[in-house]
C-alpha cells in the first residue's frame, strides 16, 4: 500500500510482517484512516464539540457587541444602518448585515 503524507511517499507491505505476527491493531486503525480520508485524520468528538462552543461563545459576543451599538444609535437618535454598526461593533460590515436583522426585531 502507497499513500503520500505531506509530500513524502509512504509505502506499507503486509510481506514486511511475519506470517504469524499481525499488524498492531493502531497502524490497523491508522491504515483505515488514510485509505477512507486520504492523510487526512479526523478530529476526535471532543475537539469537535470544544469548536462549537468556541464558535458558539464568539457568535454570542459578537451579537452583544452589535445590540450595544444598536442601543448607542438608539440613544443618539441617528439611523441604524450596517456601516454605522459594523463602525461602532467594530465588526466587519458583513457581520454587522448578518446579525443586525436578528437584534432590531427583538426591539
Amino acid at each position: 500500500m502507497q499513500f503520500e503524507v505531506f509530500g513524502y511517499k509512504i509505502s506499507i507491505e503486509k510481506k514486511a510482517l511475519k506470517e504469524k505476527e499481525e499488524m498492531p491493531k493502531d497502524l490497523q486503525w491508522a491504515l483505515e484512516i488514510i485509505e477512507k480520508y486520504g492523510a487526512k485524520i479526523p478530529p476526535s468528538k471532543k475537539k469537535q464539540e470544544s469548536a462549537k462552543r468556541a464558535s458558539k461563545i464568539k457568535a454570542q459576543k459578537t451579537k452583544e457587541k452589535i445590540q450595544n451599538a444598536i442601543n448607542l444609535l438608539r440613544l443618539e437618535g441617528e439611523e441604524i444602518t450596517p456601516y454605522k454598526v459594523s463602525k461602532i461593533a467594530k465588526v466587519s460590515y458583513n457581520t454587522a448585515k448578518k446579525y443586525l436583522n436578528f437584534q432590531t426585531e427583538k426591539h
